[in-house]
């Protein structure tokens, strides 16, 4: 082998052939036999890196003889649906016919039992389907794909042919099946566990990986227990769980780090172990090496762009034809300044992607989850609120109607970074149209709500103006009356004062009658005049005139008296 190329596992599971070095998964394996025994569909989940796919392609596999296990591994691809059809059919060797565009049997009646029940005939093997990554399909997958998968699941576990079913799927997605479980009512029923390795099971795995038979062509390590002991003394916080795939990625390195000795052999040993290595962050650490080294002939960023396009927005990992992630770049509008198929070749010869074969068609994935979540982790920021962009025109896209100002408000922003799909654009455009016009006739009904309101002060003041003359007129009126009625008292009393002349009362009674006389006549006087000159103040002329003359008249009788004289005085006439 190749000094530069590292005999360990790296980031690939384990296959049947790997049964050698296969170490950790004894229990685990047993169990999932036992579990698998006697039921027609099993679902298999765990935490990202617990080494689930390992389990099944190695462990299961190697307890089965070839004459019990015919295995179909199968991924999402384009159509969930589409791919069962085209596993199978490309095992038979009498095919159907599939339609080119949807990859759907020409002939509508046909389901997966039909083909699986023709492969059993002509193999005389159980057939085995294995849904790898089988969170994909809630991932990515339509709502009529995600229907009919489950329908034709639910039939086929029914079907009477030998045939197995086992999903497998990272845990923190297994809640999102209850939606589907009217569909497939077994769906939760039969179910297997898989956890992460302990600490102490990972040492001992290193340790029998170092000890392996299979690797002593490879290397010779020196003292595998002490070296064991260390490498896990570079797992951070005495944290109890870890990865297999750090693991195998730090015995990489290592062999990097060697020596060969007169034999041709890499030596392992704990010196290799250096100060600053960090076992949870190795994976981070390969990944920048990598990507500063192909940034020169690559470019600085289109690496990182490229893996990128190879992830969900959940950071797992995608399978990708070349011509989907150009597609997928073209959108995201970057520029590729070397060729992509020469990047995805050379990804894959340093391990970073692995390539997957379906027919004809040749597809790229990212060698491991754990190593898709540390992409993810990477991100730069652009590409960041790039992909952030993207989510949120998906989510815009599915909402009907027009868009709010707030919504317009949240997407502008992204538009830097990622232009807009062609039916948001016009969706866009058509809410800013609409929002304008219905502010525009929002002012009109403002304008004219003030008009009408104008309109209804002014004649609110005008009647306001109305009933005060009014009022005015009538206490004009009111006080005229009081003086009329004060004068033709006065001319009682001075009716009464000739006649008591007359009588010839005594000088006492008439000084009397005089002086009540007298602070009638100033008392009327002076009201005579306030109300006259108020009556001339107000423009009211002739009115004012009119009550002068009409005291002075009431008392022409007296013109020679004195009290006519003085009350002619007190109203200044002539």
């Amino acid at each position: 082998m190749n000094r530069q190329t590292s005999p360990f596992k790296f980031l690939d599971s384990y296959e049947q052939k790997d049964a050698a070095i296969f170490f950790g998964r004894e229990e685990e394996t047993e169990n999932l036999y036992n579990a698998l025994s006697g039921v027609k569909h099993l679902l298999v989940y765990g935490p990202s890196g617990a080494g689930k796919t390992s389990l099944i392609e190695c462990g299961l596999r190697n307890q089965f003889s070839d004459a019990d296990w015919f295995a179909l591994s199968i991924r999402k691809g384009e159509n969930m649906i589409a791919s069962v059809f085209s596993a199978l059919n490309a095992e038979l060797e009498e095919s159907i016919s599939l339609d080119e565009q949807t990859g759907l049997p020409l002939d509508e009646t046909l389901e997966w039992g039909h083909l699986v029940e023709n492969l059993y005939s002509e193999r005389f093997q159980p057939v085995y389907l294995l849904f790898d990554q089988f969170e994909e399909l809630l991932i990515s997958g339509t709502e009529e794909e995600k229907i009919g998968f489950f329908s034709r699941l639910n039939t086929l576990i029914r079907y009477r042919v030998p045939c197995r079913v086992i999903l497998i799927m990272r845990e923190e997605f297994v809640g999102h099946l209850s939606e589907f479980e009217p569909l497939c009512p077994t769906i939760f029923h039969h179910r297997f566990r898989l956890e992460k390795m302990t600490r102490l099971a990972v040492q001992k795995v290193v340790r029998y990986i170092l000890e392996a038979e299979a690797y002593k062509s490879f290397f010779i390590s020196e003292d595998s227990e002490a070296l064991s002991e260390k490498m896990l003394e570079k797992l951070p916080d005495n944290r109890e769980e870890i990865e297999l795939a750090y693991v195998q990625v730090f015995l990489s390195e290592l062999w990097a780090r060697s020596e060969l000795n007169e034999l041709g052999k890499a030596v392992l040993h704990e010196g290799l172990i250096q100060p600053e290595d960090n076992l949870q962050r190795v994976l981070d650490a390969f990944l920048k090496k990598q990507l500063t080294e192909l940034a020169p002939l690559h470019g600085e960023k289109i690496p990182l762009e490229v893996l990128a396009s190879m992830i969900s927005e959940r950071h797992t990992k995608l399978q990708m034809g070349e011509k989907d992630i150009q597609r997928d770049l073209l959108q995201k509008e970057v520029e590729m300044t070397s060729s992509l198929r020469d990047l995805l070749e050379v990804f894959t010869e340093r391990r970073i992607l692995r390539v997957l074969r379906s027919g004809n068609e040749i597809q790229y994935e990212i060698s491991h989850d754990v190593l898709a979540k540390v992409v993810g982790l990477n991100l730069t920021e652009e590409i960041q609120l790039r992909e952030k962009a993207r989510e949120i025109y998906r989510v815009y896209r599915e909402r009907k109607g027009y868009l709010t100002t707030a919504d317009l408000d949240l997407l502008r922003p992204y538009e830097s970074y990622a232009s807009y799909p062609p039916e948001l654009a016009t969706r866009i455009q058509e809410s800013e149209t609409y929002i304008q016009q219905e502010r525009q006739q929002e002012l009109q009904r403002v304008k004219e709500q003030r008009e009408k309101e104008e309109k209804l002060r002014k004649e609110a003041e005008r009647q306001a103006e109305i009933a005060q003359q009014n009022a005015r007129t009538a206490r004009q009126r009111t006080r005229i009356a009081s003086l009329v009625a004060a004068i033709a008292l006065i001319t009682a009393i001075t009716a009464g004062w000739y006649y008591q002349e007359a009588d010839r009362e005594k000088d006492k009674n008439r000084q009397a009658l005089e002086r009540i006389q007298q602070q009638q006549v100033e008392k009327v006087a002076r009201e005579l005049a306030s109300y006259g000159d108020t009556y001339a103040d107000l423009g009211k002329e002739t009115e004012a005139q009119q009550l002068y003359h009409q005291a002075i008249d009431s008392l022409s009788q007296y013109q020679d008296s004195e009290l006519y004289r003085e009350i002619a005085k007190k109203l200044r006439i002539e």
